[in-house]
């Protein structure tokens, strides 16, 4: 849409599950300007450019030694930085820099199982409302206990297999978040 165009360009700096929620945004919503950084500092970007992005934290423990490098490296650059985690340094950072914030859940789930809570908690900091509402809508619409039989099909269909699971580009986040809930919730190779 119009409105996601007109968004400042966002870089996600996490590891493992704490990108995720960037991956699956990027995938429905392409026109977004959103880079997702997995590594230490900040990506290779000519040093102007830095000062129209969000930089962004995303840390389920708030712990990752790559965000906070990605934090501390954007403070001194001057770029604008927010912050998502249960809490860690990166929760103590975002104090200390009177930096946005916004607490996961302590649910003590793996960060992989905190996609939903992610999810959220990027699309608010991004302020992207509207889809942020479209989202919350989906509780009322999705019939969990109707699609769920069709999941134990499928557990049932492929248990003693290998899966081999592919996609278009565009859906390549889901597939890969499939593979993991395979390969890590479900500790099967896929």
């Amino acid at each position: 849409s119009d409105q996601l165009q007109k968004k400042p360009a966002t870089i996600i700096s996490g590891m493992g599950g704490s990108h995720l929620a960037a991956d699956l945004l990027k995938s429905v919503y392409p026109a977004l300007t959103l880079f997702v950084h997995k590594d230490y500092g900040l990506p290779p970007m000519h040093e102007a450019y830095f000062q129209n992005c969000l930089f962004v934290a995303s840390s389920y423990s708030g712990n990752t030694e790559e965000c906070i490098d990605g934090l501390e490296e954007a403070k001194k650059k001057g770029v604008a930085s927010a912050v998502i985690s249960v809490g860690g340094q990166l929760q103590k950072l975002a104090a200390t820099y009177e930096l946005p914030y916004i607490k996961l859940p302590d649910t003590g789930i793996q960060p992989r199982s905190a996609l939903g809570f992610s999810l959220l908690a990027l699309m608010k900091v991004m302020g992207l409302e509207q889809e942020l509402t479209q989202l919350r809508a989906l509780s009322d619409t999705l019939d969990a206990e109707r699609v769920e039989s069709f999941g134990k099909e499928l557990a049932d269909t492929v248990r003693g297999y290998i899966p081999i699971i592919y996609s278009s580009s565009r859906n390549k986040s889901v597939a890969y978040n499939w593979k993991i809930k395979c390969n890590e919730t479900g500790k099967i190779p896929a």
